[in-house]
C-alpha cells in the first residue's frame, strides 16, 4: 500500500507514524497535499489531517486573525506597488475579509485576479492576505468541503480523550496554571509572572466549538493516542476508501 504525506509534516517528527507504516508494509511518499496531512494517491477523497497534541487544535480553532484594517492597507498599498486599476481593490477586500461560509473565497481572489490581469505572484499575496485573516485551519476545511473531500481531523493525546463527548470532561492544564497564577495576584504574589492575556479554552468550549464545525464543514474530530495514530490513520483511509468501492460497485449494478 503507497500513501501521501504532506510536505508539510516536520522531519523526524513523526517516526512513531512511520514505523508503524513500515511494520505493516505501507510506503509513503512526501509530497504538498491540496489539504489535511495523509492521503491515497490514486483517491484524495479522503484526508486525514492530525494534530499532535489538544493544545495544537486549540491554537488552529482560535488563530489570531489579522485584522481587517491592516488587511486592506496592504491590499491597497499591493495594488500601488504594482500599479494595479483601483476600481477592484474594493472587491479584492471584501472577497478576503467578509465571511465564506457560502462561497469559496480563493476561487473568487483567483477569478477577480485573473479577469484583471494580475500578475500571479500578485495573487499569491492575496491569497496569503487570505490564510492569515482567516487562518490556515479554515482554509483546509473550505478547500475539503468546496472539492467533495472528507477531512478528518485526527488528535493526538495522552489525556485519555477518545472522543468529542469526552472533551467536556477534559482539564485545560494550562487552565489551572492561568487560575493559580490569577489568585497569587489577588493575593499580592507572583507579581513578576504575567498573566497570560486570554483566558485558555475549556474543554466544554472547543467541544461546542467542533460540533459547530462539523456541522458547519463536514469535517469529522477523531481522538487516539500517539502510539496509535499510524494504524488509525492507515484504517480511516482503508475504511472510507472501500465503502466508497461498495457504494460505486452498487451504482454500477443498477
Amino acid at each position: 500500500m503507497i500513501i501521501l504525506e504532506d510536505t508539510r509534516q516536520q522531519e523526524r517528527k513523526h517516526e512513531r507514524k512511520h514505523e508503524y507504516f513500515r511494520s505493516v508494509g505501507v510506503h509513503w511518499n512526501r509530497t504538498a497535499l491540496y489539504c489535511g496531512d495523509y492521503t491515497l494517491p490514486a483517491n484524495q477523497s479522503v484526508c486525514v489531517d492530525t494534530k499532535k497534541n489538544i493544545d495544537e487544535i486549540i491554537n488552529d480553532i482560535h488563530v489570531k486573525k489579522m485584522k481587517k484594517s491592516d488587511i486592506y492597507e496592504k491590499v491597497i498599498s499591493v495594488f500601488e506597488e504594482y500599479h494595479l486599476n483601483f476600481d477592484y481593490a474594493e472587491k479584492v477586500y471584501h472577497t478576503i475579509c467578509d465571511d465564506d461560509a457560502d462561497r469559496f473565497a480563493e476561487k473568487e481572489i483567483n477569478d477577480i485576479c485573473f479577469a484583471n490581469h494580475v500578475p500571479e505572484r500578485v495573487i499569491a499575496e492575496f491569497q496569503t492576505l487570505y490564510v492569515k485573516r482567516h487562518g490556515f485551519f479554515h482554509r483546509g476545511l473550505k478547500r475539503a468541503q468546496n472539492s467533495g473531500i472528507k477531512l478528518i481531523v485526527l488528535i493526538e493525546n495522552e489525556d485519555g480523550v477518545k472522543s468529542i463527548d469526552d472533551l467536556f470532561h477534559w482539564n485545560n492544564p494550562r487552565l489551572h496554571r492561568y487560575n493559580k497564577i490569577a489568585y497569587m495576584h489577588n493575593s499580592g504574589r507572583w507579581l513578576s509572572t504575567p498573566l497570560p492575556k486570554a483566558k485558555p479554552t475549556t474543554g466544554s468550549t472547543l467541544a461546542k466549538a467542533m460540533l459547530t464545525m462539523q456541522k458547519k464543514y463536514g469535517v469529522e474530530f477523531l481522538f487516539c493516542s500517539p502510539e496509535d495514530a499510524g494504524r488509525k490513520i492507515i484504517e480511516l483511509l482503508e475504511g472510507y476508501y472501500g465503502r466508497q468501492e461498495n457504494v460505486q460497485q452498487k451504482n454500477d449494478k443498477q
